[in-house]
């Protein structure tokens, strides 16, 4: 009878245009799965980058994985970018639509939040279908941490990913209630559920 093949785990690598909040929050889901596989990047090249910028720089990035054999598609290798929508589609929506479809095209996944990654936090707590205005947002989640005996929501803070996880598949379900697939103009929405889904999928 010969060895059972161990299934090597795919490596995914999560790109952030944002400093703080993403990596902090995916840092702690990494180690939360002990998943050595998980590489958080947020270097200065994707930084606070408009999203058509960030997806050219990840595509560079993929490259040079690749180059180095650190990427193999056939073992089911995969880069995800996070970013929000904010005001870029509102700015360029040509350049924000091409960047999709180069993304796309040179397979990379993309998690964006219509307007910010914290619509990903709130949708843990409720749905919320109707446009919430930015200023909102902090306000919304330090009432949701309050009314659940959350301790004190402050923004960028550590260790939010541990205080939403008992509420993470009602964030996933109301995720994928307002998602529609390359709808990034449905404000508010989120595809981040995708990527969690993903990590859930292969270290959970």
């Amino acid at each position: 009878m010969g060895l059972n093949k161990i299934a090597m785990k795919p490596r995914i690598f999560i790109l952030c245009n944002g400093e703080l909040a993403e990596p902090l929050y995916f840092q702690d889901f990494k180690d939360h799965l002990r998943a050595h596989n998980i590489v958080i990047r947020y270097k200065k090249e994707f930084l606070r980058k408009a999203p058509w910028d960030f997806i050219k720089a990840a595509i560079k990035f993929k490259e040079e994985l690749e180059s180095k054999g650190d990427f193999v598609s056939d073992d089911g290798d995969q880069v995800w970018c996070v970013f929000d929508v904010d005001n870029y589609l509102d700015d360029n929506e040509k350049k924000f639509h091409e960047g999709l479809k180069l993304a796309d095209e040179n397979g990379l996944n993309i998690a964006w939040s219509n307007e910010c990654f914290e619509f990903w936090f709130l949708s843990h707590f409720a749905l919320h279908s109707s446009t919430i205005p930015r200023a909102d947002y902090h306000k919304k989640l330090a009432k949701n941490f309050k009314d659940n005996s959350l301790g004190i929501y402050k923004k960028n803070m550590e260790g939010i990913f541990e205080s939403l996880l008992p509420f993470q598949e009602t964030g996933v379900k109301h995720a994928k209630k307002l998602y529609v697939k390359g709808e990034v103009n449905n404000n508010p929405s989120t595809a981040i559920h995708l990527l969690v889904e993903e990590l859930l999928h292969h270290f959970g």
